[in-house]
């Protein structure tokens, strides 16, 4: 498993990929802003980036897991691969 530094990269540039798609800017995005409430992605992104999550970190989500404390910001969802991850 990765460090938790390039996890937050990976998570990063997938998220700033996913914006750009919608023609949002997500370059000035922190690793403690709270995804969801940016309005930079919307729930089909928001849907995407965790199918892309489960398959970039080798991770199957229990659906109860998917919460704001697990993936509502770079550095829960960095944590969580980290955590998780074997």
């Amino acid at each position: 498993m990765a460090d938790i530094e390039s996890a937050k990269q990976k998570i990063r540039v997938e998220i700033q990929r996913l914006a750009a798609a919608s023609n949002n800017d997500a370059s000035a995005i922190k690793d403690d802003d709270i995804i969801p409430v940016l309005g930079l992605l919307d729930s089909m992104d928001l849907l995407k980036l965790i199918s892309w999550y489960e398959k970039t970190f080798s991770l199957t989500i229990p659906e109860d897991e998917i919460t704001i404390d697990n993936f509502g910001t770079i550095n829960a969802m960095a944590e969580y691969a980290i955590k998780e991850g074997k």
